[in-house]
């Protein structure tokens, strides 16, 4: 997703998420693969645990519309407090989370190829890239950086590779704590991120098992939690 040809203006819209008939998110995003964002951003919530809890997907203009197998079931979107205080944050987000299980380790060739995808985002956006089993790849450029991976991340349950198959996410600029933990729910064990991470994101990282690595200048990799889930 580019800017308009001939304006030098970025698209942005809005768009209202239903979930089994009743409003549940408004978001504002590109206008790009918008039931993949959606699902993503479920998914992160908490809300939906796979594609098979997903009846139906259905987009009209600036609406999309999700029915899951349960819909009479009350939901609580759940989403960890993402600002404060250090290790006491960390545990309140930790524990919402089930810690990663153990995968072989992906080889660092696959990290790279992960880097490259994103290396050079349209101007004004952020990226975000996808490895899942069988080498599939999903990418996404947003207005930011949690959207863009939740898109990618909904591509992958919807093509029901996650949770479960996921190899490697990318993202552009930097790493949080709210990336990580998308990650994590998503069962994919490698993060890694052009730019720099937070210390929040180190913390919460360690405590689930997630490798989080990012690159910096010269091409150096640097792996700040668990990089026993890499290797050469």
């Amino acid at each position: 997703m580019v800017p308009e040809p001939g304006t030098g203006l970025l698209d942005e819209t809005l768009v209202s998420v239903y979930l089994n008939g009743r409003h549940h998110l408004d978001i504002m995003t590109v206008p790009d693969r918008l039931p993949a964002l959606v699902v993503g951003l479920l998914l992160g919530g908490q809300v939906i645990r796979s594609r098979a809890e997903i009846e139906s997907v259905l987009e009209e203009e600036g609406v999309v519309r999700v029915l899951t197998t349960d819909p009479f079931r009350v939901v609580v979107p759940r989403r960890g407090t993402l600002t404060g205080c250090g290790g006491a944050v960390t545990r309140v987000i930790e524990r919402r989370l089930a810690p990663l299980p153990s995968t072989p380790p992906i080889p660092f060739q696959e990290v790279e190829e992960a880097l490259d995808r994103i290396s050079d985002p349209p101007a004004g956006l952020f990226s975000a890239a996808l490895e899942t089993v069988g080498g599939r790849w999903f990418e996404s450029d947003d207005l930011g950086l949690a959207t863009a991976l939740a898109r990618v991340i909904g591509e992958g349950v919807l093509n029901g590779d996650l949770p479960g198959g996921g190899r490697v996410a990318a993202v552009s600029h930097r790493a949080t704590a709210e990336l990580v933990r998308s990650a994590v729910l998503a069962s994919v064990p490698v993060l890694v991120s052009t730019g720099p991470v937070t210390g929040l994101a180190v913390e919460l990282a360690e405590r689930t098992g997630l490798a989080l690595c990012s690159s910096g200048g010269g091409g150096v990799l640097s792996c700040h939690a668990h990089p026993e889930r890499l290797s050469k």
